[in-house]
């Protein structure tokens, strides 16, 4: 996963475990899996995904990336102090350009022009650009209008919130990759009481995770009451 221009060394920051692998399908969000996943096949300037915070949305474009080693990853919350066009320099010659969390630019006009020409390259190099969102593009406001233009072009999907089922294999899945093993009674508890979100669970897993390693004992339904969960 290349992120990083010939002049600068950048600080991003991956999670090595966001990858196809180790995404929760769900039945709502099948759609958007097989259009990402086959994007580079496609004839399609890209994709637009967008959600509230800790949805999932930077595990999917990291997925993206994952199966791409010359994709451009750009997390916005990381690069900001950086120079736009240092960062996107020559981005539109590798597989995709990934834009995370392209909201963070409202306001912030050099980042949206760097990135607005960016896209134009990469529509005329045929490169997939990839970018998402707390909301739609008709809903970035401070965007300039041509940036917003270009961004409404892109296949746009949101991704939907988790129903408790699918919530409860999420859970199980991050537990397992622990070696955790959580009880059917175990998983309900916690879904009925964390918020309905991935960055929620990793976090629950790993306090539970960490603790019971520490106090040498079983997640019991008890025991996470003792943690205050």
């Amino acid at each position: 996963m290349s992120g990083r221009s010939a002049q600068l060394v950048l600080p991003i920051s991956v999670n090595p475990g966001a990858t196809w692998g180790h995404w929760v399908s769900r039945e709502a969000t099948r759609e958007v899996e097989n259009f990402a996943q086959h994007l580079l096949a496609q004839n399609e300037p890209g994709l637009f995904l967008w959600a509230s915070e800790g949805q999932g949305k930077s595990h999917l474009l990291q997925a993206c990336c994952s199966a791409q080693a010359a994709a451009r990853y750009v997390p916005v919350k990381s690069l900001l102090d950086y120079p736009p066009d240092a960062v996107l320099e020559n981005a539109e010659k590798e597989a995709m350009v990934v834009i995370d969390d392209i909201h963070l630019l409202e306001g912030n006009r050099p980042w949206q022009e760097a990135v607005f020409h960016c896209f134009n390259r990469c529509a005329g190099e045929g490169t997939p650009f990839i970018a998402s969102a707390t909301q739609s593009p008709a809903g970035l406001n401070r965007m300039l209008a041509d940036l917003q233009s270009r961004l409404s072009l892109l296949t746009t999907f949101k991704l939907p919130a988790w129903e408790l089922d699918d919530f409860e294999r999420l859970l199980s899945h991050l537990a397992h990759d622990r070696g955790l093993k959580l009880s059917d009674e175990v998983t309900r508890y916690l879904t009925v009481r964390i918020q309905r979100r991935p960055l929620d669970a990793v976090n629950v897993i790993s306090t539970i995770d960490e603790s019971t390693l520490v106090e040498k004992r079983s997640p019991t339904i008890p025991f996470l009451k003792l943690l205050d969960l």
